[in-house]
């Protein structure tokens, strides 16, 4: 097995600090201010006992190098958000479409999702390209969403429906070993 995605332990927490704290991750969130490792340590146990949302670690070749969650899941309506990154340095060209194909199936297959949600802050314009490429659509523009020191930024919402998916996955072409 090349790729995977696999539930978070204990012996993910530094990693994932260090991840959260790099600065080109932290530009493109909501919050962009540098952690603390207490204020990490609290999010990252509460994330463990939390059962509403689901966090995966994006593994090549037994290497952590991203990860991807999905929250904000209702029921009712089979939809949720989803938020990415990759955080290895030198993760190999084409990682992060891998883990978006993954990660959706998951949300799609595993969740039973019937739509997955992703916000774009509209500086970000590689995260923009990249739900393009994995068949998004935008759907919604908020103006002056957020409050960056004194410098409002728009934020993009974008939409994948299942039935897009599993038509636009094929044009992707890729060629990877996944775990069944």
């Amino acid at each position: 097995m090349d790729y995977c995605l696999r539930a978070l332990s204990e012996k993910d927490k530094e990693m994932i600090y260090n991840w959260r704290n790099l600065e080109h991750i932290r530009i493109n969130m909501y919050n962009d201010q540098p952690i603390s490792y207490e204020d990490h340590g609290r999010w990252f146990e509460s994330m463990l006992k939390n059962l509403k949302d689901y966090y995966r670690l994006f593994i090549y070749q037994q290497k952590p190098l991203g990860l991807i969650s999905f929250k904000d899941i209702n029921q009712q309506n089979q939809t949720c958000a989803w938020g990415f990154y990759i955080g290895e340095i030198n993760a190999p060209k084409g990682s992060g479409t891998i883990m978006g194909f993954l990660g959706l199936d998951y949300a799609f297959h595993s969740l039973n999702m019937r739509k997955i949600i992703g916000e774009v802050l509209s500086f970000n314009k590689k995260s923009e390209m990249f739900h393009q490429k994995l068949g998004f659509k935008q759907e919604k523009l908020y103006k002056n969403k957020l409050n960056r020191e004194g410098q409002f930024i728009d934020v993009i919402f974008f939409g994948l429906q299942k039935e897009e998916w599993e038509m636009h996955k094929v044009k992707l072409n890729l060629n990877f070993t996944e775990e069944a």
